[in-house]
């Protein structure tokens, strides 16, 4: 029932027809450089919608500063590090959303990761998703 709720949230958000699910059960989507999903988590109980940004990067120092940048400008979502990736994500529960809230979340995360992703592959090594960009499902600023 969680799944059929988010999905017509993310429908309604982005104006969609129809809003496709991935063998995973996440419902993917492309946002310029990077691939952003909202996926339920807790048994259903939770939306977690997240990127990674980039891969195979070396996480050191510099970049370490650039992520809590970014982090300063966030309203909704995080960004934050392992070993050679950077990830962008924020989870809200199932029972109070609204599409605008869903909309609001997919698009912060969705270009944070775009445009964080592309400018750290550029500036430190590493790789997005789409180095050529795609079509986004989110609207930039």
């Amino acid at each position: 029932m969680a799944r059929s709720h988010v999905k017509e949230l993310v429908r309604e958000a982005f104006e969609l027809d129809e809003v496709v699910v991935d063998s995973d059960g996440d419902l993917p989507f492309p946002c310029g450089t990077a691939m952003f999903y909202a996926s339920l988590t807790c048994r259903g109980r939770v939306l977690r919608v997240w990127s990674r940004a980039v891969a195979g990067i070396t996480v050191n120092k510099p970049v370490l500063r650039e992520l809590n940048e970014v982090n300063r400008g966030l309203v909704m979502a995080r960004v934050w590090a392992d070993s050679d990736s950077v990830w962008v994500e924020r989870s809200l529960p199932v029972e109070v959303l609204r599409s605008r809230d869903v909309g609001a979340l997919c698009h912060e995360v969705g270009s944070t990761a775009d445009r964080l992703g592309s400018m750290l592959a550029a500036v430190h090594g590493g790789t997005v998703v789409f180095p050529g960009g795609c079509d986004s499902v989110t609207q930039d600023d």
